[in-house]
């Protein structure tokens, strides 16, 4: 989506256009879910649809381009993110003795699913040895695709601050990966 469609379709959705509202939702959804789900979110899913309805609730007030709508986007899942986790540390978490969201095709190919979960914990301990802040740079930057100047909008932080925080982030995870390099 060009900037002019950009716009043409924001403001459709603006009059009320469903058409327009489902056209802003599928340029982003897919990013919004990584990011929530790189960061924890306890049902990513949930949260991008929370994300969404405010985004379609408030885009009246909503001024600005792409860039600007995406870096907006960002920081409404950013600050439901945050929700989430201080509801966390209010509540004590109860053990689930069944996965509801496990399907089940994901059972009948149990292999597949052992590795895609170590991937995917690995990549978590990979972000956890960042600072929260280095997490998002390097979230929004590998995995929702953002620009430098969008993080920097997203994270109310200025442009040098998130390209020292992405190179401080990226020279933690080369020196840990250097680290679990076995010779050959």
């Amino acid at each position: 989506m060009t900037d002019r469609s950009f716009h043409q379709v924001l403001e459709s959705a603006r009059a009320g256009d469903g058409r327009a509202f489902e056209q802003l939702y599928e340029s982003m959804h897919r990013r919004v879910y990584a990011f929530a789900a790189s960061r924890g979110a306890s049902d990513p899913e949930a949260l991008v649809n929370e994300v969404f309805l405010k985004v379609f609730t408030n885009i009246q007030t909503f001024v600005g381009n792409k860039a600007q709508f995406s870096s907006w986007v960002f920081k409404i899942a950013r600050n439901k993110l945050i929700d989430e986790s201080r509801r966390r540390k209010r509540r004590v978490e109860e053990s689930q003795l069944n996965d509801d969201h496990r399907s089940a095709a994901a059972w009948a190919n149990a292999e597949t699913e052992a590795l895609a979960h170590i991937e995917d914990e690995w990549v978590s301990e990979q972000l956890d040895l960042l600072t929260a802040e280095q997490r998002d740079v390097v979230v929004l930057r590998v995995v929702s695709g953002l620009t430098i100047e969008e993080i920097a909008d997203v994270l109310g932080k200025r442009v040098g601050a998130i390209k020292a925080m992405q190179r401080r982030a990226f020279r933690t995870l080369a020196r840990n990966l250097e680290r679990q390099a076995v010779p050959q």
